[in-house]
């Protein structure tokens, strides 16, 4: 398991201070939740917290490296991020999202082995979407479409998921 932290963080957009001296460590095996007023920095603090967003000051720590100094294929091999409001490509079915998890783990011409195709798999079974592969995104109810983002999070096979 990876362990991830936060050391003296400062998050500001232009010259304005959003997020000031933070420090927080997210437990190993255990769900934690950001909770905040709307506006109070909550997904500014994920963003950064998953480099997406670069800090004015201080460290964002991934298994005792400084996040913004890793690469993105090895950061995206430790962490899945899921944004607050995902948007895919039209006509892209349900097994075609899940399979963009499995990009960190590939290289080269290697796609879609048997060990993707497992994940593929078994993110289907544990979002209860098998019966929906092969629907494309966009034909979803709202909460269909939730669980195909969340089975592509699975599928990248992480031991850190930020939604």
């Amino acid at each position: 398991m990876q362990n991830l932290y936060t050391e003296d963080l400062q998050i500001a957009y232009d010259k304005r201070i959003i997020v000031d001296s933070l420090n927080i460590s997210i437990p190993q095996g255990k769900i934690t939740a950001l909770v905040g007023a709307n506006g109070s920095g909550k997904s500014t603090i994920l963003k950064t917290m998953s480099r997406l967003l670069k800090p004015s000051k201080g460290h964002v720590i991934l298994d005792g490296k400084k996040i913004h100094q890793v690469s993105t294929k090895q950061i995206a091999k430790e962490l899945a991020i899921l944004p607050q409001n995902p948007t895919a490509p039209g006509g892209l079915t349900v097994t075609e999202l899940i399979a963009y998890g499995r990009s960190p783990h590939q290289s080269g011409f290697k796609v879609g082995n048997k060990e993707d195709q497992d994940m593929i798999n078994w993110a289907l079974k544990m979002t209860n979407l098998e019966e929906f592969k092969d629907r494309p995104i966009e034909n979803l109810s709202g909460g269909q479409r939730q669980r195909a983002w969340i089975a592509m999070a699975l599928a990248q096979d992480t031991s850190i998921f930020i939604f």
